[in-house]
């Protein structure tokens, strides 16, 4: 889910009444302004062949995009359906520039992994609670890299084994009993005694390197809405002119 029509309709409140004036029109370049007083919001849009930039009360975004179809960036970008996650990637600062982290997605990510794991019945007991009390009630998932430090870590009734290649095993212990066997327990010594450890029971995220946790910014996404929105004012007014 993502909260992207909430931001469409804060865009239109705010450009609810709105006027247009043309700085400069020379073929592909033109450089047009919007301006909302009642919201005290502007907008501006400068185009010239392959690249757009957008400007104003919510930011600057520059477009770059080679094709048949953006020589004239309005004809790329007329009447199309706002996509923010598509567009992000023609930006000429990269996606990265326009991502910020989203607790929300990491909270998904979390449960979806929990509730796999009690769906194909191999989590431990009390799987969900736990989870619930140690990390989604944890103010470390208020920023990215502390929450991948807290998923990253943790565990939940996991069981190891280390085990020699002489075939002796410490059974299933916890991850430092297993560590501390050879030297404790087997005591082994020599080439022919190398040791292997491996978690054979418990629960741990083991798939958060493949986690998508970020959105693109509020910022980007207005004025993605606010570009479409320019272009048909843009058209409207040439039309009446024209008339």
């Amino acid at each position: 889910m993502n909260d992207y029509s909430e931001i469409a309709r804060h865009f239109e409140s705010d450009f609810a009444q709105a006027t247009l004036k043309t700085q400069r029109e020379d073929g592909l370049f033109r450089h047009i302004e919007f301006s909302a007083p009642k919201s005290m919001n502007r907008l501006i849009v400068v185009t010239w062949p392959y690249n757009l930039l957008v400007a104003g009360s919510h930011g600057s975004y520059h477009f770059e995009r080679y094709g048949q179809d953006t020589e004239d960036m309005f004809d790329w970008l007329r009447g199309m359906r706002v996509d923010p996650d598509r567009w992000a990637s023609k930006l000429v600062n990269g996606r990265d520039s326009v991502s910020e982290y989203d607790r929300s997605q990491m909270v998904d990510e979390i449960n979806e992994r929990v509730a796999d794991a009690i769906e194909n019945d191999w989590a431990p007991e009390g799987l969900e609670g736990a989870v619930r009390e140690d990390i989604l009630g944890s103010h470390l998932l208020e920023t990215k890299d502390t929450a991948f430090q807290l998923v990253s870590e943790y565990e939940y009734g996991a069981k190891h084994r280390a085990t020699c290649s002489c075939g002796e095993n410490s059974g299933d212990v916890s991850h430092a009993d297993a560590i501390m066997w050879d030297i404790r327990k087997h005591k082994a010594v020599g080439k022919g005694h190398k040791i292997s450890i491996r978690q054979t029971a418990g629960f741990d995220f083991d798939d958060f390197t493949e986690w998508n946790v970020d959105k693109v910014g509020y910022h980007f996404v207005y004025q993605c809405h606010a570009i479409v929105w320019a272009i048909g004012q843009y058209d409207a007014t040439r039309k009446q002119v024209a008339a």
